[in-house]
């Protein structure tokens, strides 16, 4: 889709947001009716005024804390309506329960589900971002809902890190530009965006108790410019408080964040509320700047800390009547922001073509091309009669896991289904799963338990003893391998409930070091010994499995299911060697990126890596796709020719993927990532920053791309990179210092190739002489152009003082140290074609 087409389809969508079009039946209630009625107008903040003199002590604090699980209280004889919430950072989720968290069971639920915002980094495009938050908010409004929480801007800063793929990447300036349009096309259709989660959730390992202690000028530099923008330049409505601690209290009732920084500092004017059971109490959330709770865990809800003991407070003098007042004020102006006291407010649409399309080419932006060795790709079908399609994301739908981002959406083209969509009956296309040659562990879709995050998981529980007596913690894992990170001794049970596919012999062996057994029904089954054991399981049956462990080691239970469903080395090689072309679709899935826990390494899980290099050691035009919100190794990448990141794109996925792999279109994603080459070369791993107490920030400034660059460390990809199917000349930078501050730079941008492609102009900066140490090289601009070929473009490109400055602890403040600048301009970090000094004075 070119440029301008993507134009018109932002203001096709935008036109008819308004309209009551939908293919589903609204969820939205019934018109409330009060006594008042009241019209968004230019002098509401007098109407809030005079709402809040009439409000009782009750009213008011009915207003600050959930009445379900997912809405806050209502004031009807004023006309002050129940404030509706949703998950939903790339699609609205469905409903659940008032008061519980099982499903509503409605048939009338079903939302877009859009790519996640890993992929609106990865196209690099404040158009994708604006395409996004339309369809967002529209959907939204449709279903009801008064806020959507998200987007969400956390900093990629580990890649084991379980919702880097609901994020934005690694660097902030990327997320504060992308995020700002984000907000706004969210909010244009009446719905508050709530941006989150403020501020340094950068970990699920411990996320309620973890303390961040970074330094002031990291704070600053890193993981707030996101939060900043969204508020200054989006005009945020609503910002969700981090699960973590800020310097030893919860982020939600820390005075310098809150206070200080978003109220103070940023004037912030709208709502900071919680995310759900967050560690708080109520005199520091009451006086610090929290303005709704959400979530708790209590029986009653009165028993929130902003409820009974707020109201307390108050009697008692301890806390005064004002600090209620504001928090009711502000949600009063969110009200009349999204035009919740508007007779003509927006109501939406949801599952239409235009917001099918949209993510279609949200997807399709983001693909990025790793590697493409002697052109192999794109793929063409008047040449290629076969193609195998291998690998455990092949045939996978991603929609329903995850976390809270979970999406019940009408269809999910999954790539299998994509490249068939494309190619019809022209191509033959095989598809084939691989049984790894070690043991790896019982696939996900043998697995019936769920973790709450809807990923196929077992539980596992740690006791003191070799006696199973006492426990002392609980949790889950999504298979059955557990790896043993410290070395000590552990005693371990783990249990889940499978279901076989088909009926027949099942084969099952472990590999371990120490105790183990493993008892199905309750019959012991395995007993210290690792030769295989054959049962005879029913298709579609119950079965509890059971496993007991103690020792220092590591552990693995497999199995060899029947029926061919999983092919052995012998016979997919076969199979690879005959093939025009292999895909591989490869890399994690929401049992590795999800909420709540974080990856234990960076290894592709269940033999990937072993069954991608014998692919490609039999067949070199083999296409590994990786679909995956965080880094990986590939300890293959040198064998292979192609190789395509396409991240979770969403209901549009498989046939975003094929038009790319075909070349309909012109792959134009960078990477909002490092990936790095191994594990141990991330900054919070090699500075022993990650654990479960608390995190330093020990790297400072230096997160994703600015580590490696500092410490000199190769990476497998670099921040910014992606190939495209033409090629792109830079020629002719001028840099011109303006009068109002700022420094304009513009340069012709070339497609010397045979295609129309997108290109993405990147801008980096590094300060020549400076009194801290700073990155070599900093984001600073970015845009995106489309090009015929042979067309030539020039692009501008704005520096603002603030993009020339650190944060000065001694003087708390941004400040720019006049002197010379070098502006560095190309296709990625790695890639810079022109480079010049200048002068700030």
């Amino acid at each position: 889709m070119s440029l301008s087409q993507s134009t018109q389809l932002l203001l096709a969508i935008s036109l008819v947001y308004g309209c009551n079009a939908t293919t589903e039946q609204s969820l939205e209630k019934p018109e409330q009716k009060s006594q008042v009625q009241l019209d968004k107008t230019p002098d509401f903040e007098s109407q809030i005024e005079s709402l809040l003199a009439q409000m009782t002590l009750d009213e008011k604090l009915g207003l600050v804390h959930a009445d379900s699980k997912f809405s806050i209280g209502a004031v009807e004889r004023l006309g002050i309506h129940e404030m509706v919430l949703s998950d939903g950072p790339h699609g609205v989720r469905y409903e659940i329960n008032r008061h519980d968290w099982a499903p509503a069971n409605l048939e009338s639920d079903h939302s877009t589900y859009l790519p996640p915002l890993t992929t609106v980094a990865a196209s690099w495009d404040v158009e994708m971002a604006t395409l996004h938050g339309n369809v967002l908010g529209s959907e939204a409004r449709h279903r009801g809902k008064d806020f959507i929480l998200g987007p969400g801007v956390n900093m990629a800063r580990l890649p084991l890190y379980g919702r880097n793929f609901e994020y934005m990447g690694e660097d902030p300036y990327l997320a504060a530009k992308l995020v700002v349009p984000e907000v706004k096309a969210i909010q244009q259709n009446d719905v508050a965006a709530t941006v989150k989660h403020y501020a340094l959730n950068t970990q699920e390992l411990n996320r309620t108790g973890v303390d961040a202690r970074p330094s002031e000028r990291t704070l600053r530099e890193v993981y707030l410019p996101a939060f900043e923008a969204a508020v200054k330049e989006g005009g945020a409505w609503a910002l969700m408080g981090a699960y973590n601690n800020y310097y030893g209290t919860n982020a939600n009732q820390s005075k310098h964040l809150v206070m200080d920084i978003l109220k103070g500092e940023w004037g912030f004017e709208g709502v900071l509320m919680t995310d759900w059971n967050v560690n708080i109490n109520t005199f520091d959330a009451a006086v610090n700047g929290l303005d709704i709770e959400m979530g708790t865990d209590v029986k009653n809800y009165n028993d929130y800390v902003l409820a009974d003991n707020f109201k307390k407070m108050i009697v008692n003098g301890d806390i005064e009547p004002s600090v209620l007042d504001d928090k009711v004020r502000r949600i009063l102006r969110v009200q009349f922001n999204i035009g919740m006291m508007d007779k003509s407010r927006k109501s939406g649409q949801r599952n239409t073509q235009e917001h099918k399309v949209a993510a279609r080419t949200i997807a399709e932006n983001g693909v990025v091309l790793l590697k493409n060795d002697d052109n192999v790709l794109p793929l063409d079908p008047t040449q290629i009669k076969s193609i195998l399609v291998m690998g455990p994301n092949a045939d996978k739908a991603h929609g329903a896991g995850g976390g809270s981002s979970e999406i019940k959406s009408l269809y999910e083209i999954t790539p299998l289904q994509g490249l068939k969509n494309a190619l019809g009956n022209d191509v033959e296309i095989t598809f084939l799963r691989a049984q790894p040659d070690d043991i790896s562990p019982i696939p996900a879709d043998f697995i019936a338990t769920r973790h709450w995050t809807g990923t196929p998981a077992w539980n596992i529980s740690f006791y003191q003893g070799r006696r199973y007596k006492t426990k002392t913690s609980e949790s889950w894992i999504v298979n059955s391998e557990y790896k043993n990170s410290d070395g000590a001794k552990k005693y371990i049970k783990m249990s889940a409930t499978i279901k076989p596919l088909r009926s027949g012999e099942h084969i099952l062996q472990a590999e371990f070091g120490g105790e183990f057994a493993l008892y199905v029904d309750g019959r012991r089954m395995i007993s210290d010994s690792r030769r295989p054991v054959s049962m005879n399981l029913m298709a579609g049956k119950a079965y509890d499995f059971e496993i007991e462990y103690q020792g220092k080691n590591n552990f693995v239970l497999g199995w060899q299911s029947p029926g061919g469903l999983f092919l052995e080395k012998e016979q997919y090689l076969a199979a690879a060697k005959k093939a025009d072309a292999i895909i591989y679709f490869g890399g994690l899935s929401h049992a590795d990126d999800r909420e709540a826990i974080d990856r234990t390494d960076m290894k592709l899980p269940n033999g990937q890596d072993q069954i991608i290099s014998n692919l490609l050691s039999v067949n070199a035009n083999t296409t590994v796709v990786m679909v995956a919100g965080s880094a990986v190794e590939m300890p293959w990448v040198e064998q292979a020719k192609s190789v395509v990141w396409g991240w979770y794109g969403g209901q549009e996925a498989g046939n975003a993927l094929a038009n790319v792999l075909l070349g309909k279109v012109n792959p134009s994603g960078k990477m909002p990532i490092t990936l790095p080459k191994q594990l141990s070369d991330v900054a919070a791993i090699k500075l022993d920053d990650y654990n479960a107490t608390e995190s330093l920030y020990k790297e400072g400034v230096f997160i994703g791309y600015r580590w490696f660059e500092q410490q000199q460390i190769d990476t497998l990809f670099p921040f910014g990179h992606g190939l495209s199917y033409t090629t792109f000349d830079y020629q002719n930078l001028m840099i011109t210092p303006l009068s109002d501050g700022n420094v304009k730079l513009t340069l012709d941008v070339k497609n010397t190739g045979l295609v129309k492609g997108k290109e993405v102009v990147q801008l980096y900066v590094h300060d020549v002489e400076s009194s801290v140490e700073r990155p070599l090289k900093e984001l600073k601009g970015f845009t995106k152009v489309e090009l015929n070929p042979g067309e030539t473009q020039q692009v501008a490109l704005t520096l603002k003082p603030r993009d020339l400055s650190f944060w000065d602890e001694s003087t708390n403040a941004w400040r720019y140290e006049a002197g010379e600048f070098e502006a560095f301009i190309g296709s990625s970090l790695a890639d810079l074609r022109l480079n010049q000094r200048f002068v700030y004075q």
